[in-house]
């Protein structure tokens, strides 16, 4: 079922094809800052909120770099984090790309890997310089005999040498490591450019993963000819740095420390006009609503709601589901009368924009005074007829059996006429969720 797939389709000839969120200008403005910086290494920070696309717009923009000869690597960071070493899961990730390259340098890089994930372990495995000296001898032990004071100081001096000679070598070694790197990623292009690094998924992975993804980019992958870009929901990615360095930290300059070019993806305007609304207008289209005589304003109303809450393309993906699949559970002959689709799109949306008060419509405790204060913004700005319809339909669920009986207002009457049962109950935005919900017709 269509509605069941999330992603969009990527051309391999012309990668931005269905790029409906307008996003392409983007993503060449980002490659141009690569190539006009292409003698430095650094990090390129994509931002954007759970669900605008990110993982979508990297993976168009990887294919349209690598079709312009610069060579991409990406590295879902969730993908790896149920992996405790950090530097195993992105080296694998770089020898894989070496390998399936045929690059002549990647046994010499692997040797080097390798070196470094032992010398990484060693560090990890060692016990420290205190908890050594205290091996030694209780300090309840009063120490009398010179012997026994200068065997202690020769055995203190000799840990004391092994261990100035082992950062000596560790030193070396991970020097050794970078320098493999940086002529692996120099060989992966012809045209003087990098190889880019794009790191995905950071901010849903386990803080210490997290931070440590960050820490080990900056420490032994960030070499000449390698640029990274870090794609993340960056307030959350700070909260995980909170979260293993204390909530005193000052998470946002930490996480700057990493990032050299802080960027935000820029945010979809979802309309339905031929010239700023692809996504929605190709979403609908490509969902293959079913349609009815109030389609048009039906989805210009969607399109409103969707910018007055700002919502995310997922968001409004769920929320499009939602309402396409109640309509698709009626039958053939089933009505969609425009006050009917009017409610059921505000309601669908209200699902994924504010689950409090989806609570109070749930239980029946919902007030035209939430209602007014929910939407005062929307009806303050927007004077069109479809915002307009809206306030009237939403005044009408909260108005007493008495107030239609006196009516004579054909829309009163044609609202009385579709919702008379909910009207009778005071239940019309509950039976409409439910109806959502449940499939059934009120």
């Amino acid at each position: 079922m269509k509605f069941k797939k999330h992603n969009t389709d990527i051309d391999e000839t012309n990668p931005f094809k269905n790029d409906w969120l307008k996003r392409q200008e983007f993503g060449n403005q980002l490659t141009n800052i690569i190539k006009n910086n292409s003698d430095e290494s650094f990090v390129i920070g994509l931002s954007a909120q759970w669900g605008e696309g990110k993982t979508t717009f990297v993976k168009m923009w990887q294919k349209q770099m690598e079709n312009a000869g610069i060579n991409c690597i990406y590295f879902d960071a969730f993908e790896y984090d149920y992996m405790e070493n950090v530097f195993l899961s992105i080296a694998i990730e770089i020898y894989n790309f070496a390998k399936n390259k045929d690059l002549t340098l990647s046994s010499k890089y692997l040797k080097e890997s390798k070196s470094v994930f032992s010398h990484l372990q060693s560090i990890k495995m060692n016990t420290s310089p205190i908890i050594l000296e205290s091996q030694l001898f209780d300090e309840s032990d009063k120490v009398t005999d010179n012997t026994v004071a200068d065997d202690i100081e020769d055995n203190l001096n000799h840990l004391l040498n092994n261990a100035f000679n082992q950062a000596i070598n560790h030193k070396e070694v991970f020097t050794s490591f970078k320098k493999s790197l940086s002529i692996l990623a120099s060989s992966t292009s012809s045209k003087s450019l990098p190889l880019i690094i794009i790191i995905d998924e950071l901010d849903r992975c386990k803080p210490n993963y997290a931070v440590e993804v960050l820490e080990k980019i900056k420490h032994l992958f960030l070499v000449d000819n390698v640029v990274f870009v870090l794609s993340m929901h960056h307030e959350q990615l700070e909260e995980s740095i909170k979260k293993v360095y204390g909530s005193n930290l000052d998470a946002h300059t930490y996480l700057q420390k990493f990032i050299d070019y802080p960027t935000r993806l820029p945010k979809a305007n979802f309309s339905l006009d031929r010239n700023t609304g692809d996504y929605l207008r190709n979403k609908v289209n490509f969902l293959n609503f079913r349609q009815f005589d109030s389609s048009p304003y039906v989805f210009r109303l969607f399109a409103t709601l969707s910018n007055y809450y700002d919502l995310s393309h997922r968001q409004i993906n769920k929320a499009l589901y939602t309402f396409k699949v109640f309509i698709d559970s009626q039958d053939i002959n089933f009505g969609i009368e425009f006050q009917k689709a009017c409610l059921y799109v505000f309601v669908s949306i209200l699902k994924v924009a504010n689950n409090d008060l989806i609570q109070k419509i749930r239980t029946n405790s919902a007030s035209i005074k939430d209602m007014n204060n929910e939407l005062q913004n929307l009806y303050f700005k927007d004077n069109s007829d479809v915002v307009v319809s809206l306030k009237f339909y939403i005044n009408l669920c909260f108005q007493n059996f008495d107030y239609f009986q006196d009516s004579r207002e054909e829309r009163e009457i044609e609202f009385f006429r579709v919702f008379k049962l909910s009207r009778e109950e005071n239940s019309v935005l509950k039976n409409i969720l439910a109806s959502l919900e449940s499939f059934e017709s009120y």
